[in-house]
């Protein structure tokens, strides 16, 4: 299994290197803020537990936006708080 890390602030969103350049991501704690979408919480805590089991990353929570709006300040406030990263995305 290949893992990329893409860097979605970049002018154009583009890989940034395989896990192996990240050594920071070793024991690490991550958080998932899924958007409502089918499947979108399975595919994104699949990852978080294929990262804990690989690297040390613990996942340290789920937390859900709807699927059309941004997701609660407060919510923002607790992954930033709680976690080192977090991985936010979408499934289908």
């Amino acid at each position: 299994m290949v893992i990329e890390l893409h860097n979605p602030t970049a002018p154009e969103p583009a890989a940034v290197g395989e896990l192996e350049d990240f050594p920071e991501i070793r024991e690490s704690i991550v958080g998932v803020l899924e958007n409502g979408k089918q499947h979108a919480e399975l595919v994104m805590t699949s990852i978080a537990e294929e990262l804990g089991q690989r690297y040390g990353v613990i996942h340290s929570m789920t937390r859900h936006k709807p699927v059309s709006t941004p997701a609660d300040p407060a919510i923002l406030d607790e992954l930033a708080a709680e976690n080192d990263w977090v991985m936010v995305g979408s499934a289908d």
